[in-house]
């Protein structure tokens, strides 16, 4: 059985991979994974020895737990960050083939200092949202069921989510799931309008724009492009005003989507 301590404090405290205070971030409602107990027992046992960070670096730490499908020069794409990488090379004027997508993936997506914050709503890998191992592996009264762990978790991460949102002020919010848009409004603390209709959910606030994807792997490269399209449209500018020299570093990075 997984250790009943670790677990609880791996589940309130561990939130993704990147930087909060990165420009740009991508909120999903949970990774893929948790196919076995092993598999688990060494995430908790390397997500300890490396500190027990709320966000940690994705091209050094799944290695290190065990997972080598998504970096080094044997790594696969990755089907739902494929499509999330093409929208924002879409974004930033660069080419989505298949190659720069895996390059990006391998190097830079999910970086301690990058550019990008991958957060997830719930905090337990899962092969699918209709299967629950944890239940085999831990007797927390709460882990029994899929619906017993997101009535004890969703709320508290989705208000730490929204603190960190608060605090960072990131320039653009992605959420991706549209089935869970009700959520997603609540942490942006807004009612979503058409940024694309029928395609993509916006909510501008004061500093920060929120956005509802579909699910990467409910939908095509061209979606991707279109929204990658639209965010270089309404975000791009910023970095060209930017990089002009005028500012300090630091603002030409926050900016930078």
């Amino acid at each position: 059985m997984l250790n009943p301590s670790l677990l609880n404090n791996y589940i309130g405290s561990f939130f993704g991979y990147g930087r909060w205070s990165a420009p740009i971030w991508f909120v999903g409602i949970e990774e893929a994974g948790g196919r076995t107990e092993c598999e688990l027992e060494q995430r908790l046992a390397v997500w300890t020895s490396r500190g027990k960070k709320e966000l940690e670096d994705a091209p050094t730490f799944y290695p290190q737990s065990g997972n080598h499908f998504w970096h080094g020069q044997e790594a696969d794409l990755q089907e739902t960050w494929k499509q999330l990488i093409r929208m924002l090379l879409v974004a930033r004027g660069k080419p989505d083939n298949d190659d720069a997508i895996l390059d990006n993936q391998r190097s830079h997506w999910g970086r301690a200092d990058g550019r990008e914050c991958l957060a997830e709503l719930l905090p337990l890998p899962s092969p699918s949202s209709t299967t629950w191992n944890y239940r085999r592996w831990s007797d927390l009264p709460w882990l029994q069921t899929r619906l017993d762990y997101q009535n004890y978790v969703t709320l508290k991460r989705a208000s730490f989510l929204q603190q960190q949102i608060e605090q960072h002020k990131p320039q653009v919010v992605i959420f991706y799931s549209s089935t869970w848009h009700r959520l997603w409004g609540l942490i942006a603390r807004g009612v979503w309008g058409q940024a694309i209709p029928g395609k993509l959910m916006g909510l501008d606030c004061e500093v920060t724009s929120f956005y509802v994807t579909r699910h990467p792997r409910a939908e095509s490269d061209e979606y991707f492009r279109e929204i990658g399209l639209y965010l270089r449209r309404k975000h791009g500018h910023l970095a060209g005003k930017l990089n002009t020299g005028r500012h300090h570093p630091s603002e030409t990075q926050r900016f930078q989507i």
